[in-house]
């Protein structure tokens, strides 16, 4: 018999922007909105006249490797760039929402979103100066994911 423990990690990545794609942002009436990996160099560019969603996966664990072998769980950060403080609020309220369904949605690909064990709400942790002195009103928070993958 095999062990269960052993077996490639989930795509937490591939997870989160097959999930974003998915996000209807100019239906929920945000013309403007741009999703970037945090890898992504010129963020800075886009915050000038877009609102900016940056997000990045932590690396993925697993919390019970015995048992549910299948189940990974990792950090989903995000950050949300505006020069609008209402739409950034309206925009995190949005993006806050939409995460929380995830666990009803449709598998992807790269596996299945079965729970947000820690979802907590966007707080605003700057408003600064975005490289020409824009002002740029900044949002984030941390979230705990738990996934499947489907292999």
């Amino acid at each position: 018999m095999a062990d269960l423990s052993v077996r490639a990690p989930l795509d937490a990545e591939g997870l989160i922007d097959a999930l974003f794609k998915r996000v209807d942002f100019r239906k929920a009436g945000f013309d403007n909105v741009v999703v970037l990996p945090r890898d992504v160099a010129d963020t800075d560019s886009y915050a000038l006249d877009h609102d900016v969603v940056i997000w990045h996966c932590g690396a993925p664990v697993q919390p019970d490797w015995n048992v549910k072998a299948w189940v990974w769980r990792f950090a989903l950060s995000l950050t949300v760039v505006n020069r609008d403080p209402d739409i950034s609020s309206s925009l995190c309220s949005f993006l806050h929402e939409t995460i929380s369904r995830w666990p009803y949605g449709e598998p992807t690909e790269f596996g299945r979103v079965g729970a947000i064990p820690d979802n907590p709400a966007f707080e605003q942790v700057a408003i600064g100066d975005v490289v020409t002195t824009k002002t740029a009103v900044v949002r984030s928070c941390t979230k705990l994911v738990q996934a499947g993958s489907v292999r």
